[in-house]
């Protein structure tokens, strides 16, 4: 009888063994990164191949099949990798409205708590950073943290020489090197779906990896965080409805961030804010100032504000009064001067319907779409051209296909995207912002008039920009005499149409929010301001575009 071959055998042990060793590399020294970055390409070319081989008109029947298949492998990508791909999904979810309705329900629960690391992880980052363990730093330590995210997890601890209870926020042990590994697949992917798919994606990366990569280093969030409380102390009308936690530097560092510790109720718990007698509208009212301040007066952005990053509680002075406390301060955006200027002129002349200056900046910005651009910005429907009658036609007109919607949708970006480098990297994250904050208001039921509030934050900010100085001598004379030119009155009628539009506009907003509010109040119906909102603009994309966006997509 013949001995049977063995080289089948040693062939493939030897590649067990290999692979063992790969493995226990990862493990030892690159902490899973090179297993997270192979899963993350291996099933970004299955997503990218299935996409390529059945998203085709002759498949319109399977195409919401083959967004389920897609959004259950993005969703498992996130969760299985964690750290920085929960943040990616998170970026998903947020843009919700414009993905097919599997991507919001693959999605749903990506803002939910990450799991806890074991203390003796919180305790090995610790000691590294400082010399000496939790235990021994504090008088407290509370060993199970009080909340944990995709990068960090928070416990309570009380100060020994003054007593007082504070939050420190540990990050997790593999994220200084998983981190980088991440967004190394990010950016590839990016620029893969980009070439093989021509839609303008990769034009964003650099920006969004970078300030990711920031929000990993504590000492950076703490000086956000010291700047943020010095800037709400300097402005009257916030400083005592407005906390940001005191930082102690001398536990912080660019792993473990320590500051005081405030009991409060996430923003849009509506149970406990009426349980303490806050009114939601308070409550929610000063969040929407403060956010507005932040981006048209300061030019320095909290770009992170969901629901358990803005807390409120009552007012110790003033028990029937809500403060808001803010805190996670590790995602902030610098606004240029310019940028935040010409965004406050946006907003202006939105309202004022001074189409001519829109166009401008939608131009100098890069944007090719300005009706679509205007209605991004403010989040509601917004017409800036009267639209053209539509000629009759004697045959029938067909609803769109999914495919066909869709592929509308890729044209649209394009052209709204009409020149990418023009693009101001800021609008990323203000529009994230924005967003997030109209699903607090519409959590609470939509108490607050989002809209009027961020506008007339945009005049303030307008009238915050750097004035002018006025010209001297000859100069001033010549200024005088063409004050009354032709021209010059014309532009100042111009002007005061435009104040008069605004007053207008806002006026009739206004009347809007509180006729719905009312109807709320008499009536069964309990759809607010945001989702009147929204409906209208659900009605514009399918009206002008074709394109059915996802209502339950825009549920706070």
């Amino acid at each position: 009888m013949p001995l049977p071959k063995l080289h089948h055998v040693e062939h493939d042990e030897g590649c067990c063994a290999v692979a063992a060793t790969v493995v226990t590399i990862d493990n030892l020294f690159y902490e899973q990164s090179l297993g997270r970055t192979g899963r993350a390409f291996f099933y970004g070319a299955l997503i990218a191949a299935d996409y390529k081989l059945n998203f085709n008109p002759h498949n319109v029947d399977h195409i919401e099949t083959l967004h389920e298949r897609v959004a259950r492998r993005l969703h498992y990508i996130c969760t299985k990798n964690g750290g920085g791909f929960i943040k990616l999904g998170q970026s998903l979810a947020i843009q919700a409205a414009v993905l097919p309705r599997p991507y919001r329900e693959a999605f749903a629960t990506i803002f939910d708590a990450a799991p806890q690391i074991p203390y003796e992880d919180v305790e090995k980052v610790f000691k590294k950073e400082f010399g000496i363990t939790p235990e021994e730093a504090f008088e407290v330590f509370e060993r199970r943290a009080i909340a944990s995210a995709s990068i960090a997890q928070v416990h309570k601890a009380k100060l020994k020489d003054t007593g007082e209870w504070v939050a420190v926020k540990v990050q997790k042990p593999a994220i200084p090197v998983q981190i980088e590994w991440d967004l190394f697949s990010y950016r590839s992917l990016l620029y893969v779906y980009e070439k093989l798919f021509d839609i303008p994606c990769y034009w964003m990366a650099d920006y969004i990896t970078d300030q990711i990569r920031n929000e990993t280093d504590f000492a950076n969030e703490a000086r956000n965080a010291e700047r943020t409380r010095a800037l709400v102390e300097s402005e009257p009308s916030l400083r005592d409805k407005v906390i940001v936690p005191r930082v102690f530097p001398e536990w912080t560092s660019t792993r473990v961030m320590t500051a005081e510790f405030y009991d409060g109720a996430r923003l849009t718990d509506r149970g406990r804010l009426a349980a303490w007698g806050i009114p939601a509208k308070e409550a929610m009212n000063i969040a929407l100032n403060t956010f507005s301040a932040m981006i048209f007066s300061w030019g320095w952005v909290h770009c992170d504000p969901h629901p358990g990053n803005v807390l409120a509680r009552r007012d110790p002075k003033h028990p029937t009064k809500p403060q808001i406390i803010l805190i996670d301060h590790g995602l902030y955006i610098p606004l240029s001067e310019k940028f935040r200027h010409e965004y406050s002129l946006l907003w202006r002349s939105l309202f004022a319907m001074d189409t001519d200056t829109v166009d401008q900046i939608a131009k100098a910005w890069g944007i090719g779409n300005s009706d679509m651009f205007a209605s991004a910005t403010l989040l509601r429907p917004t017409r800036l051209k009267r639209k053209q009658p539509e000629k009759k036609v004697e045959e029938p007109q067909t609803q769109m296909s999914r495919f066909e919607q869709e592929r509308s949708l890729k044209v649209l970006l394009k052209t709204l995207l009409e020149n990418e480098q023009l693009i101001p990297r800021e609008i990323i994250f203000i529009t994230r912002t924005m967003r997030m904050m109209q699903a607090n208001n519409q959590a609470l039921g939509s108490p607050s008039n989002r809209i009027n509030i961020l506008a007339h934050w945009a005049v303030t900010g307008l009238a915050t920009h750097p004035p002018v100085p006025l010209p001297q001598g000859p100069a001033a004379f010549a200024l005088s005499h063409a004050l009354f030119t032709p021209d010059a009155l014309m532009r100042w009628v111009k002007r005061t149409l435009q104040v008069w539009m605004f007053g207008v506009t806002v006026f009739v907003i206004d009347l809007t929010f509180w006729v719905t509010r009312i109807r709320q109040w008499f009536s069964r119906d309990n759809d607010g301001f945001e989702e009147l909102l929204q409906k209208q603009l659900t009605g514009m994309a399918k009206d002008d575009l074709g394109i059915d966006l996802d209502q339950d997509a825009f549920a706070g």
